[in-house]
């Protein structure tokens, strides 16, 4: 598969993502080639469901039939071609602006993104703060590759987050059982996270978060006084760190237990990734997991 300039994805992330493969630990929707477990037995190419029409698509999959009924334009999806369901979600609210964390995410779902397709895999992308940015259906035409890769160069870091509600969303419009890959650095209400993944494991769908963090969220700098601002609100105020410190690390630390409680208790993989890590390094440690 060619690989022309984009951004976020170089002909060095295919050599490295050719020699790598990505195995789902948990059950997924669709008939395999080889490479996750299915529900169901045996091989099939019996018609499965439509889903929208969009530009690249193959022509010689459009249901004519449903185009006559509705005036719309469907794509017919068969067994064969669901084996795994792969749809990053990215967290775009300001927050994700500190360390590089945003183009960290980019990184690291565009390697993923080329990967699952690479191995007969579709993808598709939704990128959200309070509102959504980008919903992209899942594909796994080299087309559709292409679209992947190019809305993620439209990402850039606004607003502020709304995830437990839009996990609500896809657990409930997701057509089938999916893998859903969350990217995000979190800082939102645990409880409120908890409930999604939860709604998600309810819905029968696999979730795999990737945690994103820079080290220096986890303490304060070594100075008297500074003041913090809110990269999702703006509101800014002073403090003297050394009253604070001791308060402010004990908090993150519970902040972020409590996140991976949630996600041990919605049944998702959960991986903790420090940006300051070369992302080519995280992604052969992530794929290496066992």
């Amino acid at each position: 598969m060619s690989v022309p300039r984009y951004r976020f994805f170089s002909a060095s992330d295919a050599a490295a993502m050719s020699r790598l493969a990505f195995t789902a630990r948990q059950v997924v929707e669709g008939v395999l080639t080889g490479q996750h477990r299915s529900p169901h037995r045996g091989f099939s190419v019996e018609f499965s469901e439509h889903r929208d029409y969009s530009p690249g698509d193959e022509i010689r999959h459009l249901d004519w039939k449903a185009y006559a009924r509705s005036d719309r334009y469907f794509i017919k999806l068969f067994e064969q071609e669901t084996n795994l369901r792969g749809l990053f979600i990215v967290d775009t609210s300001r927050s994700m602006g500190y360390a590089g964390k945003l183009d960290y995410s980019k990184h690291l779902t565009a390697c993923l993104g080329y990967l699952l397709v690479r191995q007969q895999d579709w993808v598709g992308l939704l990128a959200a703060d309070e509102q959504v940015r980008v919903d992209l259906p899942a594909g796994g035409s080299a087309s559709h590759l292409d679209r992947f890769f190019k809305h993620l160069e439209t990402l850039t870091p606004r607003g502020s987050t709304d995830l437990p509600r839009h996990l609500h969303d896809l657990a409930e419009r997701a057509p089938r059982r999916s893998l859903f890959i969350l990217i995000s650095d979190l800082w939102c209400e645990p409880e409120h996270l908890a409930r999604a993944f939860q709604h998600l494991r309810y819905k029968r769908h696999s979730l795999m978060i990737l945690h994103l963090l820079d080290r220096t969220e986890l303490t304060l700098p070594d100075h008297h006084r500074i003041t913090l601002e809110d990269l999702e609100t703006g509101e800014r105020v002073e403090i003297d760190t050394r009253q604070i410190r001791n308060d402010y690390r004990q908090q993150v630390s519970e902040h972020l237990n409590h996140i991976r409680q949630a996600a041990h208790d919605g049944g998702a993989e959960y991986h903790r990734l420090w940006v300051h890590t070369p992302y080519h390094n995280a992604l052969l440690n992530l794929l290496n997991r066992t």
